[in-house]
């Protein structure tokens, strides 16, 4: 689908929505006044994403330049190596070498495209924090950013490979939870959204660490979808929804997954998903989970031992996320414990739990082919430690046990139980 095609579907949505073309947002702000929104945009090129990112960056330019008078655009990306990037299909020998590794920093001008300003010499970031692996670069990008190009909201957007939460991830020398947490939190601005641009990030566990840094989170629990084609959109609907950013975010969410599958049979195994997160509602979660977890190591632990059973059957037939660690379905994983356990979870607990989950939901998105097989997670969580991730319990509690999400549920107590 062209960047033209995905324009005209959101204009549509826009106009079906609304009862007549005044109803459509419009942005009538002093001119002098500060931009709308500025879209910090971090990438790490790493293996083999080199030619996938680089035409997600070059959907920027598609969006108009009327839009680009209110949203500012900045992309720091680093290269992957000059021996990772022959091994694509996208680059001449000629130019990983001169490339390779080095990390680039510019502002979207709509007026250029992709190679002139991505290819530009003088937008080299020089050898200080230019690695985007390190928690400090993202500080410092930040900061410039909001000193450079500073507006009224601005929006973070993290793409690299990812894998979810695991707790050997936290021993790892680049980004990690608590890592990305400090790095944000060390910006000298506030961040409305972040969109978590990168697969299985759509969990509690980082839900949790990033909800004080920001008003609302987006991210994908299975795949990310495929925003080629649909970041010039971002442009776009920050500019439309500037004052309803929650109609935006939900426009976004919804086109997004639908572009991801445009062309393919609603059976073909597509498992593009994406969630708008309210993290001010994160807490409230956070109490019923508490209480919820309490019960549960509680019936576990004194229970009876068809109490006992039930609970591991429920673990048993768990919906897990990804085949290489222990992440499953949170919400149905709770509410077929709630439901087995009617005398430890009373209708009134089942239906506060609910709809607290509900209210921390703003849009949800899923493809046809996760519909179709009812395979849609509102949230995953960790459950347990299997195969090679078994190294990681000698350090559990220096890893898991400091997450905000440890600390306001106790979530450890029953993956310790379950272990």
């Amino acid at each position: 689908m062209t960047f033209a095609t995905v324009l005209c579907c959101v204009a549509t949505f826009i106009l079906s929505s609304c009862n007549t073309n005044d109803d459509i947002p419009v942005n009538n702000d002093d001119t002098e006044q500060l931009a709308d929104y500025t879209i910090i945009y971090y990438a790490n090129g790493g293996g083999n994403a080199d030619e996938y990112q680089m035409p997600m960056i070059g959907d920027f330019y598609g969006a108009s330049a009327e839009a680009y008078e209110w949203v500012n655009v900045v992309v720091q990306y680093q290269y992957s190596s000059a021996e990772n990037m022959k091994k694509q299909s996208l680059f001449q020998d000629e130019f990983c070498d001169e490339w390779g590794s080095k990390t680039v920093r510019w502002a979207i001008d709509p007026q250029k495209n992709l190679s002139s300003q991505m290819g530009d010499q003088e937008n080299i970031y020089g050898t200080d924090n230019a690695d985007c692996t390190c928690p400090d670069s993202l500080t410092n990008f930040i900061n410039w950013a909001a000193k450079n190009y500073p507006a009224k909201n601005y929006m973070l957007i993290l793409n690299d490979h990812s894998n979810g939460y695991t707790p050997d991830d936290e021993l790892a020398g680049h980004f990690t939870a608590k890592s990305l947490k400090r790095a944000i939190a060390n910006a000298n601005v506030r961040l409305q959204t972040i969109y978590m641009q990168s697969s299985l990030m759509n969990n509690l566990e980082y839900q949790f660490e990033l909800k004080d840094l920001c008003d609302y989170m987006m991210a994908s629990t299975y795949v990310m979808p495929d925003d080629v084609g649909t970041l010039g959109l971002m442009v776009e609907i920050l500019n439309a929804f500037y004052n309803d950013i929650e109609a935006g975010l939900s426009t976004y969410c919804s086109i997004n997954v639908e572009t991801s599958e445009y062309g393919f049979d609603p059976e073909t195994p597509i498992y593009t998903d994406l969630t708008v997160t309210r993290t001010a509602n994160l807490d409230k979660l956070g109490e019923m989970m508490r209480e919820f977890t309490d019960r549960l190591c509680d019936t576990y632990t004194n229970g009876t031992e068809q109490q006992k059973q039930l609970i591991d059957n429920c673990t048993k037939q768990a919906v897990k996320i990804d085949a290489t660690q222990p992440s499953y379905d949170a919400t149905k994983y709770m509410a077929s414990i709630m439901n087995a356990l009617p005398e430890v979870y009373d209708d009134d607990f089942v239906q506060k739990m609910a709809d607290t989950i509900n209210s921390c939901i703003l849009a949800q998105n899923f493809s046809s082919y996760l519909i179709n097989h009812n395979y849609i997670v509102d949230y995953s969580v960790l459950l347990g430690v299997e195969g090679s991730l078994a190294p990681w319990k000698s350090t559990f509690d220096d890893t898991y046990g400091q997450l905000e999400f440890d600390r306001l549920v106790g979530w450890s107590r029953w993956i310790k139980l379950n272990f």
